[in-house]
C-alpha cells in the first residue's frame, strides 16, 4: 500500500516538476530577442516578388532575392519569364518592369534588373555558407501569398546535406547540373522557387531551386541552390555555363502527332497518325501510344495536351512518357515551332 502511494507521489512530483520547468523554459524563451524573427524581419526587405507569364497549369509568379545596391535580383527559371513582360514587387509594395540579363539552363537561374536602387541587398560570396545539421530559415512567396506589400512567408528547416547533382535529361523530368544544399524544410511548392534560405543570423545559403520532380517515383526535392554558385553566375565566372536565352513571346510548338479527337477533350491523347520527318517521327512515337505525360506534367485527356503545349518551348528538349500495349516507354523529344 505504502510502495503504491509513493509510486503515485513521485509520479505526481515528476509531473509538476516537468510543467514547471517547461513553464520557466517558455518564460526565459519570451524574455529573449529572438535571431529567427530578426533573421526574418532583414530579410524581407532584400526579397522580391517575381510576375509573368503562365501556361496552362505552370504558375506564372515566383520569388527573388536583391544582391546588389541597384537592382540586380537573381531568381529560378521558368515559364513566368516568357512573356512580354516580367513585373517585380518589392517589400515595400513598389513595382517595377524588369529586364533580363542572362539565364542558365543547367543551374536553372536567372538574373533579373530593375531601374531602382535597392540599398538592402543579400552579399553573394565565394565561400559557402552552412553546414550540415545547421537550421536555416526558408523565405519565398510560396503560392503567390504576397502580392504587393506583404511580407514573404518564412519556413523553418535543417540543412541535410551539401553535395553535388547531375539530374540528366535522359533520367530527370528537369535538367540541374551542379552543387546543393539538400534542406529538410518542405519548399518545392508552387512560387517558392527563387527564395532565399538564410541562417538564423541572416546570412544567405542559398536560394530555393526550381522544383526537381521525378514522374519515377513521384517525389520532389527539397534544396537550395548555395550561395557559391549565385556568386559564379552573377560574376560569370561560373566554370559550367548554360546558354543564355533571351525575353521572347510566347511562340506555339507541336511534335507532329495527330492525336484521336473522336469523343471529346475528354478522351485520353492517343495518337492517331506521326507526321513523317517530324519530332514524334525522330522519337519514334507510334500510332495507338498513349501519352501519359511530358515534362513531368500528367496527361489524362485531350484537353492536358493542350494545356502542356502552351509551357513548352521550342527546340528544348523534354521527356515524354507514353503506354504502348502494356509498357511504359520513356522518350526525350524536341518540340518544334507549329506550322
Amino acid at each position: 500500500m505504502n510502495n503504491k502511494f509513493g509510486w503515485r507521489l513521485a509520479l505526481l512530483v515528476g509531473f509538476v516538476v516537468l510543467i514547471g520547468g517547461n513553464r520557466i523554459v517558455s518564460a526565459q524563451l519570451k524574455s529573449q530577442p529572438s535571431f529567427i524573427d530578426q533573421a526574418i524581419a532583414n530579410s524581407q526587405p532584400k526579397m522580391a516578388k517575381v510576375f509573368g507569364a503562365s501556361a496552362g497549369k505552370v504558375e506564372g509568379f515566383a520569388t527573388g532575392i536583391i544582391v546588389s545596391k541597384d537592382g540586380l535580383i537573381l531568381s529560378s527559371q521558368g515559364v513566368f519569364l516568357d512573356g512580354r513582360q516580367v513585373k517585380v514587387v518589392l517589400s515595400d509594395g513598389a513595382e517595377y518592369v524588369a529586364t533580363i540579363l542572362k539565364r542558365d539552363r543547367e543551374t536553372q537561374l536567372s538574373l533579373l534588373k530593375i531601374q531602382a536602387e535597392t540599398p538592402d541587398f543579400f552579399e553573394l560570396s565565394e565561400k559557402s555558407v552552412g553546414q550540415k545539421g545547421d537550421w536555416v530559415i526558408a523565405l519565398s512567396n510560396a503560392f503567390k501569398v504576397a502580392d504587393k506589400d506583404e511580407p514573404v512567408s518564412a519556413m523553418l528547416g535543417v540543412i541535410s546535406l551539401r553535395t553535388t547533382m547531375e539530374a540528366r535529361l535522359t533520367k530527370r523530368d528537369v535538367a540541374y547540373r551542379g552543387e546543393l544544399v539538400l534542406i529538410d524544410a518542405i519548399t518545392s511548392n508552387p512560387g517558392a522557387s527563387g527564395g532565399a534560405v538564410v541562417t538564423p543570423y541572416g546570412q544567405l545559403v542559398g536560394i530555393v531551386g526550381k522544383i526537381i520532380n521525378s514522374s519515377e517515383t513521384n517525389t520532389r526535392l527539397n534544396y537550395a541552390v548555395p550561395n557559391s554558385v549565385l556568386y559564379e553566375f552573377v560574376a560569370g565566372t561560373a566554370s559550367v555555363t548554360g546558354e543564355t536565352q533571351p525575353l521572347t513571346e510566347k511562340q506555339d510548338v507541336d511534335f507532329g502527332v495527330v492525336l484521336f479527337k473522336l469523343g471529346g477533350r475528354n478522351n485520353p491523347a492517343y495518337i492517331d497518325r506521326v507526321v513523317r520527318g517530324s519530332p514524334a517521327a525522330k522519337a519514334k512515337l507510334k500510332s495507338d501510344d498513349m501519352i501519359v505525360s511530358i515534362a513531368g506534367e500528367k496527361i489524362g485527356n485531350l484537353k492536358d495536351y493542350a494545356e502542356a503545349l502552351k509551357s513548352l518551348r521550342p527546340e528544348e528538349e523534354v521527356l515524354m512518357i507514353v503506354k504502348r500495349g502494356v509498357e511504359m516507354v520513356r522518350v526525350r523529344i524536341t518540340p518544334r515551332l507549329k506550322k
